[in-house]
């Protein structure tokens, strides 16, 4: 029941405390909300907050299961029904417009001790979600941000479902911003590692095309071994095409150089190590071109 939160008066009795409520006359326990929004109207605002904590504590020490959550969120349920209910039935009486400012007034200094959100009301949660939304729409997509807007309603509850999908949705994108931070540290110790043994120069290709440098590789894939007759190396052709592309270069002096770009592509170089551009190079025709490793009778022991 209402007589619950707030702190009565006895009827006929003098007023044992200013913030006390009901009249003189008669006290019926069912109108408490009633004796307690028609007061604020004859409080001061100095006075709003002091009235709230009398009360307050009243409730507290008469119920053991209670807390201010609780008793705040009561009294905020009382303050909006009053200012509906004067809107809708009497918006344009100058004494509405005076209670409803009073109101409004009084719920206002009463955030000072809202710990739980429990004033916010749907402005002010629109207003909020700005932030949420703009966090959002840092790395989601608009569409999706739309989505999850869509579900805003305009009422506690669906406003309490979109606040929670909201905060799932920033805790969910700090732990991938946690999760970007440990593999940027990663990609850092790779680059170190990578450049412990990657040298800092590359063997340059002083006059000429890179293709008798291909073909060198082509040749030394099909070397055979002088004792044993067995192929002496082995290796795919992407091996080959990487180890073109990073361990050599154009001069920049070479005339092969275009725009400043020295380096050897690597998908260019792969295709001469495919099986039919390989026999094109090796073919008689195209043997002047380039270098010829010959095959020596010597023996090592």
């Amino acid at each position: 029941m209402d007589k619950k939160y707030f702190k009565l008066r006895n009827a006929w009795k003098p007023i044992n405390h200013k913030f006390d409520l009901g009249g003189f006359l008669k006290i019926n326990p069912v109108h408490a909300s009633g004796y307690f929004v028609m007061r604020i109207f004859k409080l001061k605002e100095t006075e709003y907050l002091p009235f709230y904590k009398y009360h307050l504590k009243y409730y507290l020490e008469n119920n053991t299961d209670g807390s201010e959550q609780a008793f705040l969120t009561k009294i905020i349920e009382y303050i909006d029904k009053d200012i509906r209910s004067r809107e809708i039935l009497h918006y344009y009486k100058t004494i509405t417009k005076t209670r409803v400012y009073k109101l409004s007034k009084f719920r206002e200094a009463i955030k000072q001790v809202d710990k739980w959100e429990v004033t916010l009301t749907n402005e002010d949660r629109i207003k909020k979600s700005v932030s949420y939304v703009q966090d959002i729409m840092d790395w989601q997509n608009v569409n999706d941000t739309r989505t999850v807007l869509s579900k805003l309603l305009f009422d506690e509850v669906g406003s309490d479902k979109f606040f929670i999908e909201y905060k799932n949705i920033i805790e969910e994108r700090d732990q991938l911003l946690t999760n970007l931070a440990e593999k940027k540290l990663e990609i850092q110790e790779l680059k170190k590692a990578f450049k412990a043994f990657v040298p800092k120069t590359k063997i340059q290709i002083m006059d000429g095309d890179y293709l008798p440098l291909v073909d060198l590789l082509v040749q030394l894939s099909t070397l055979k071994n002088p004792s044993t007759g067995s192929p002496y190396l082995s290796a795919s052709q992407d091996t080959w095409a990487s180890l073109i592309s990073n361990y050599f270069e154009y001069c920049k002096n070479n005339k092969e150089v275009k725009n400043d770009e020295t380096n050897l592509k690597w998908a260019t170089v792969q295709d001469y190590f495919l099986e039919n551009n390989r026999v094109n190079l090796m073919k008689s025709k195209n043997r002047h071109k380039f270098f010829h490793i010959k095959e020596s009778d010597r023996v090592y022991n």
